[in-house]
């Protein structure tokens, strides 16, 4: 595949009559929470791309007095390890020759910082979806126990933070300071904390003076929360059906050739993921059984018309079981063909909120929750190729800009942390 061109000719010689400020107008903010609560490791170079996180676990409390002169028996010291293997991510943009010449802004500096914020928010994005996998969750509303059951009305309150820091401290997280744990919620969440709490204490109100964290809005209920607007968010969207295609809904054709699907009911759950930062962000229900007439059938899945999300498509087993990963990053206004039953599970899907749903995260967080390790050597670092031509840049018609970084984020304690659901009246207000 060829090299994407970043070429400058839109703002500049295709517009002679044109003036190009030299001042480039201000990027949305991301804001970046979740990885200052992680624990960080440097795995050394030239040993492994595996580190192995040790704990040693409690020793067995003895049950009775021992005997005078007679030692007692011993207990086992055994130990709890964690192995984690580092990952490369990277990054590149391609300026051309024309371009650096042309533009009035300083096109390589821009690139350099463009791609190094890129990658910032790769880790951040990876470590969201690292901490989706931990197993304690608690729902807005009264009687909630899934993400299915939100509804409009179940915010973010006392009530909510008070289970996930009852839980915490029941399990013995360790906090980060003298009774306060670490929090990251969405600007949604914040919204109804300042509108219907008063318990909640500004980060501007501290008594005591004290190092404020990137983003800190204040304390509540225990909890040091700052903002984060990079956050996984979910919709609900109804089922595929067999109806004509909407904007948010496919459509499905099971067909008695084109495939080798045996004879059987099947179900399909499609996900859009947001091609910007590619979250998954719309979630279908599970279809209705598709009724499949083998062993030559297949079923014929077309995504809804869409340029800003990519799909994955989930389908079950034979008799509607397992539901497993078939196809991920198709593009929307497609048709992707089933043929066959896909022979591992890969991924499972995510759960749906109601249909029309949005859905919120945040989380509270004890002291090693979860860990980052980093590569000695290979942190995020920012690279430029040298001016000049080359054996493969000939005519010297471009320089390439881009950022890597090798690492790999963990869970370390799952009782240690708290996933946090709920519904927002401010919904409508979503980071593009």
């Amino acid at each position: 595949m060829a090299d994407a061109l970043t070429q400058f000719s839109t703002i500049s010689t295709d517009a002679p009559n044109v003036w190009i400020s030299e001042r480039m107008y201000t990027l949305a903010e991301r804001r970046l929470q979740v990885g200052q609560w992680a624990q960080k490791y440097t795995l050394p170079q030239r040993m492994s791309k595996t580190m192995r996180i040790v704990r040693y676990s409690r020793l067995t409390l003895p049950r009775d007095t021992i005997t005078e002169g007679v030692a007692p028996d011993a207990v086992a010291l055994s130990v709890e390890n964690v192995d984690v293997t580092v990952e490369q991510w990277g990054i590149v943009v391609l300026i051309t020759d024309v371009g650096l010449i042309t533009t009035k802004h300083p096109a390589l500096n821009v690139a350099i910082q463009r791609t190094a914020l890129a990658m910032a928010e790769v880790l951040e994005r990876e470590m969201c979806v690292m901490l989706l996998g931990g197993t304690n969750v608690y729902y807005g509303g009264t009687a909630n126990t899934a993400r299915g059951d939100l509804a409009a009305g179940d915010v973010l309150n006392t009530s909510l933070i008070l289970q996930a820091t009852t839980f915490l401290r029941a399990k013995g997280a360790a906090d980060w300071e003298t009774g306060l744990y670490g929090g990251v919620m969405p600007p949604q969440g914040e919204a109804e904390v300042l509108k219907s709490d008063l318990t909640f204490q500004n980060a501007s109100n501290y008594a005591n003076v004290k190092v404020l964290q990137y983003a800190e809005i204040g304390v509540w209920m225990s909890v040091r929360w700052t903002r984060g607007n990079f956050m996984p968010h979910f919709e609900g969207v109804a089922a595929p059906t067999t109806a004509a295609a909407t904007a948010t809904k496919a459509q499905f054709t099971a067909s008695a050739s084109g495939g080798a699907l045996a004879t059987a009911n099947y179900q399909i759950k499609v996900v859009a993921r947001d091609t910007s930062t590619y979250y998954e962000r719309k979630i279908s229900q599970q279809s209705a059984n598709i009724a499949v007439t083998g062993a030559t059938g297949s079923i014929a899945v077309v995504l809804p018309s869409s340029l800003n999300y990519v799909y994955d498509i989930y389908m079950t087993s034979a008799g509607g079981t397992s539901a497993r990963l078939v196809v991920a990053a198709q593009t929307g206004a497609t048709t992707y063909t089933i043929t066959a039953v896909p022979a591992t599970t890969a991924a499972s899907p995510p759960a749906s909120p109601a249909d029309t749903v949005e859905s919120f995260v945040a989380w509270v967080f004890g002291m090693d929750a979860f860990g980052r390790v980093e590569l000695g050597g290979m942190s995020l670092q920012s690279y430029i190729t040298p001016p000049g031509a080359s054996y493969s840049n000939p005519l010297a018609q471009g320089r390439k800009v881009g950022s890597k970084v090798m690492w790999k984020s963990f869970i370390q304690d799952n009782d240690f942390f708290v996933r946090l659901e709920f519904t927002s009246s401010f919904d409508n207000y979503l980071l593009a």
